[in-house]
């Protein structure tokens, strides 16, 4: 029994390996090509030892138009994630605690926004955008990208809401708490995983968003998505700067889910844990 078990776990190591390797083999190569000189990333047969050089990363740094993108990325998809977080969590709680009327077609409705595809409704947002002058601006962008994520914040957080024994409430109210100081004191902390994860989400998904910003924006709010799709021409791919703009576009998002590792596992499980 005991040989059997062993083997067991060997098994299981050896399929996570695997699938580990198989994840993160093209991130590391693309973080091995952003090191490499300009006109040896596409080596063959592959160089793999080779003097680093942080050239391309310079080259980026010096380039006015991506320090734009990347800063207009950080400023609306910060802003989006901060707003969406303000009307989405105090929203989630509301129906998962009171009786709203037609509360599922409510939730239906929240959720269709999610549903259609986004080149299905693109046009629309183009159309209401140049009407309302949000074009190429990065008021438009945070409102589309709260529009994306809104959908995503309500489900996920009453879901961890209604894990969350009302009990607790009710203790806190019976010991003098207003409504709005059980929600504050009681259960805002205990929901602070699935916050957590929803924000990290919703960065995510606003970050590498890349279709409604390359409709509804030109120069000025210029995301990092299309700066780095930039270095795609029609005719030449400049590879070196293309990985090392790819690398920048990642790095935020993994030191983003490392930082909130221990969040992310009982924040994604929808606070069943909570619940038993």
């Amino acid at each position: 029994m005991a040989v059997s078990n062993r083997a067991k776990n060997v098994g299981r190591h050896v399929v996570l390996l695997v699938w580990a390797f198989v994840c993160l083999a093209p991130l590391c190569w693309i973080g091995f090509m952003s090191l490499k000189p300009p006109g040896h990333a596409l080596d063959l047969p592959p160089k793999w030892v080779f003097l680093p050089t942080v050239y391309n990363y310079m080259q980026l740094a010096n380039d006015p138009s991506f320090v734009h993108a990347l800063t207009n990325s950080l400023i609306s998809v910060t802003a989006s994630v901060i707003i969406v977080l303000v009307i989405g969590v105090p929203g989630a709680y509301v129906l998962s605690r009171y009786d709203v009327p037609k509360k599922p077609d409510v939730l239906i409705w929240i959720l269709s926004s999610r549903m259609l595809p986004p080149i299905a409704v693109v046009i629309p947002f183009f159309v209401i955008f140049r009407t309302f002058h949000l074009y190429d601006t990065l008021v438009g962008l945070v409102f589309m990208y709260v529009t994306i994520n809104i959908a995503l914040v309500v489900w996920v957080m009453k879901a961890f809401f209604d894990g969350i024994p009302e009990s607790l409430e009710e203790a806190a109210l019976v010991d003098g708490a207003t409504r709005s100081q059980a929600f504050r004191k009681v259960v805002l902390p205990s929901a602070l995983p699935g916050i957590i994860s929803v924000a990290i989400i919703s960065f995510i998904f606003a970050w590498i968003e890349l279709l409604f910003s390359l409709i509804l924006t030109n120069n000025h709010a210029q995301t990092l998505s299309l700066a780095v799709y930039g270095f795609i021409g029609s005719r030449n791919i400049e590879w070196s700067m293309l990985a090392a703009a790819s690398m920048t576009m990642i790095i935020p998002v993994l030191v983003l889910l490392v930082a909130a590792n221990r969040y992310l596992a009982s924040g994604l499980s929808f606070g069943a844990v909570l619940k038993e």
